[in-house]
C-alpha cells in the first residue's frame, strides 16, 4: 500500500512540472514572435540607423536584455526579420517547400507561372521591400550584413531557378535563371510600385510577360 501511495504521488508531483515547463516553452516562443514582430515593423517604418533594439523592446513589451538574450545583437534581429517577413514565421522551411507553392504542382504549367509570380508580389508588397533596404543601409559598414545579403540574394537566385523548373518542367539555363533573378526582383517591384506607382498586380503582368519573353511561354 504505502509503495502504491509513493508512486501515484511522485506521478501526481511530476505533472505540474512537466506542465509548467512546456508553459515556459510556449511564453519564451510567444515573446520571440512579439520582438520578431516589432522588429519587422521598426526596421520597416525607419530603417537601419534610425531602429534602436530600446525601441524594439518597447515595442514587444521586454526587457533590452531579453532582446539581446534572444538574438544576441542589433544586426542579427534584423536578419532574423527578413527570414520572418519573406515566409512569415521563423519556421526554418524554405518557401519553395511551403503550402502554398507545393500547390503549384497540381496546376497547369500556365498557372504555375502566374501563380509564382503571385507569390513573389505578395511577398515583396508587404514589409520585405523596406527591409531589404535596411539591410542593405546596414551593410554599407557591416561586412557581415553584406555577405548576407549576397547569401540572401543567392537563395533567391535558386529560388527562381527552382521556380523555372517547376514551370517548365525542365532545368533552365544559367543565363535564363540570371535574367529572371533579374527581372523578378525587389528592385523592380521597388522601382514600378513605389517609384511609379504601379499596383502589385500590373507588376505581377508585366513580370509574367517579361518571363515569357525570355523563356517562353510554359
Amino acid at each position: 500500500m504505502c509503495c502504491t501511495i509513493a508512486t501515484v504521488t511522485k506521478g501526481a508531483a511530476g505533472t505540474p512540472r512537466r506542465y509548467r515547463s512546456a508553459l515556459r516553452a510556449r511564453q519564451v516562443e510567444q515573446t520571440r514572435q512579439e520582438v520578431l514582430d516589432a522588429a519587422v515593423d521598426l526596421f520597416a517604418r525607419n530603417g537601419w540607423a534610425r531602429t534602436t533594439v530600446g525601441a524594439i523592446a518597447t515595442e514587444a513589451g521586454v526587457a533590452v536584455e531579453t532582446v539581446y538574450s534572444g538574438f544576441g545583437s542589433k544586426k542579427a534581429l534584423l536578419r532574423a526579420a527578413m527570414d520572418v517577413a519573406i515566409v512569415g514565421d521563423a519556421d526554418p522551411v524554405p518557401l519553395v517547400e511551403r503550402e502554398p507553392y507545393r500547390k503549384l504542382s497540381a496546376e497547369p504549367p500556365d498557372r504555375r507561372l502566374r501563380g509564382a509570380i503571385a507569390i513573389a508580389g505578395q511577398i515583396y508588397s508587404g514589409p520585405v521591400s523596406r527591409l531589404w533596404r535596411a539591410l542593405n543601409e546596414a551593410a554599407a559598414g557591416d561586412p557581415e550584413v553584406a555577405q548576407w545579403c549576397t547569401e540572401l540574394e543567392a537563395g533567391r537566385r535558386t529560388t527562381m531557378s527552382e521556380m523555372l523548373e517547376l514551370v517548365y518542367g525542365r532545368q533552365a539555363d544559367d543565363r535564363t535563371v540570371d535574367i529572371v533573378w533579374g527581372l523578378v526582383s525587389i528592385e523592380t517591384y521597388t522601382k514600378f510600385c513605389i517609384e511609379c506607382g504601379w499596383t502589385t498586380e500590373q507588376w505581377q503582368d508585366w513580370a509574367v510577360e517579361a518571363v515569357q519573353l525570355f523563356a517562353g511561354r510554359p
